[in-house]
C-alpha cells in the first residue's frame, strides 16, 4: 500500500483524534481511517481497489480494532452531497454526514466517522444538492454470452465427474 497523504482529521466528543487518508491509482485506490485514542493506542482501518464499483455511486467500509469505535468510511461520487448513516446503538436513528474532503482528480468524495460501541451501520443513503435522495444507478446489463450454453446431450450416460471417450 503506498503511503497516503491525510486528507482530512479531527478529534471527537471522547477524545479519539482521527485521520483520514486516500490516495493511489485509478485502479487501485486506498482510503484509510487512522485512530489515535485517548490512551495513545493507534489503529487503522479502511478499504482498497476501483475508486468506485462499476453501477455505483460509493463504495463503504466498516471495521473496528477490538473494543474501539466502529469506523465508517464511504467515498462517493462527487454529486453526493450528504449522507444519512442508518445506525443502531441501543436504539434505532440516524445520522447525518457531510463530506470531509474531495479528490477531484479522481472525482471522489470523502466521508467518514467513528461511532461508538455498541453500535452497527443498517444502511447508507446518499443525497444530492437539492437535498433530494439519490437512487443507485442502475446495475448493468448482463454481458451477452458469446457461445452457446453448455447442455447435456440426450444419449450422454456418463455420470457426473466422469469422462466419456
Amino acid at each position: 500500500m503506498p503511503d497516503l497523504p491525510i486528507v482530512a482529521e479531527g478529534e471527537n466528543a471522547r477524545g479519539e483524534r482521527w485521520y483520514l487518508k486516500a490516495g493511489g491509482s485509478p485502479a487501485d485506490y486506498y482510503t484509510m481511517l487512522e485512530t489515535l485514542h485517548p490512551d495513545g493506542r493507534r489503529d487503522e482501518g479502511g478499504m482498497g481497489g476501483a475508486p468506485l464499483y462499476p453501477g455505483s455511486r460509493y463504495n463503504s467500509y466498516t471495521g473496528r480494532a477490538d473494543d474501539g469505535p466502529l469506523r465508517v468510511i464511504v467515498r462517493t461520487d462527487p454529486r453526493v452531497r450528504r449522507l444519512r448513516l442508518s445506525i443502531r446503538t441501543t436504539r434505532d436513528e440516524t445520522l447525518d454526514l457531510v463530506p470531509l474532503a474531495e479528490d477531484t482528480e479522481a472525482g471522489l468524495a470523502f466521508f467518514a466517522t467513528l461511532l461508538p460501541q455498541p453500535a452497527e451501520l443498517l444502511s447508507i443513503q446518499g443525497f444530492g444538492d437539492d437535498g433530494e435522495p439519490l437512487p443507485e444507478p442502475a446495475p448493468a446489463p448482463a454481458p451477452t454470452p458469446h457461445l452457446p450454453p453448455m447442455t447435456a446431450s440426450p444419449d450422454s450416460t456418463a455420470s457426473p465427474g466422469t469422462a466419456r471417450g
